[in-house]
């Protein structure tokens, strides 16, 4: 298995005390459970890239984010690059959804995520900008980060689509 990383600043050399950090990224295939065009449902590999066990984000392909937010009980119609959408992560079944019962589902083992309740459940958000889309759980370090990198891709989109276009 690659793993790569992310560095965040260490705690030397910052003048407020920090965390020494990094960001890996350990890419894994797992279950995307959705429907098909004729209502049947059906069981696709798709690859995510997940941080270390107890970390609380994963990134998804754009497919896969797009049709977890289609599927969304509060779904607009119209989609911009800053959209989110609430999810909910199933500890018992290991899946990302909007409800037990319901598809489609994401699976993912959930040993590898952060668990910030002793519930069955956590509540996490679906980033729909970038070229990955991103999941996190809700009230820790990687929501806050996943905040300020949606906000940064919003950002400079404009002008990553100037300079595509020259």
């Amino acid at each position: 298995m690659m793993f790569r990383s992310a560095s965040q600043p260490f705690p030397f050399l910052s003048t407020t005390r920090r965390a020494c950090t990094a960001r890996y990224f350990h890419p894994v295939t797992t279950n995307f459970i959705n429907y098909d065009a004729r209502g049947n449902l059906v069981t696709k590999r798709v690859p995510v890239t997940i941080g270390n066990p107890g970390e609380a984000y994963m990134l998804i392909e754009p497919e896969v984010g797009t049709a977890l937010r289609a599927a969304s009980p509060v779904a607009s119609t119209s989609l911009s690059a800053d959209d989110r959408c609430k999810l909910t992560f199933f500890r018992d079944s290991g899946h990302f959804g909007f409800e037990s019962t319901n598809y489609p589902r994401l699976y993912v083992p959930g040993y590898y995520l952060y668990r910030q309740t002793e519930g069955n459940t956590s509540p996490a958000t679906l980033f729909l900008s970038g070229v990955a889309h991103e999941i996190v759980l809700d009230g820790t370090f990687d929501a806050i980060f996943a905040e300020h990198a949606s906000a940064t891709w919003n950002t400079l989109k404009p002008v990553f689509d100037q300079l595509k276009d020259m």
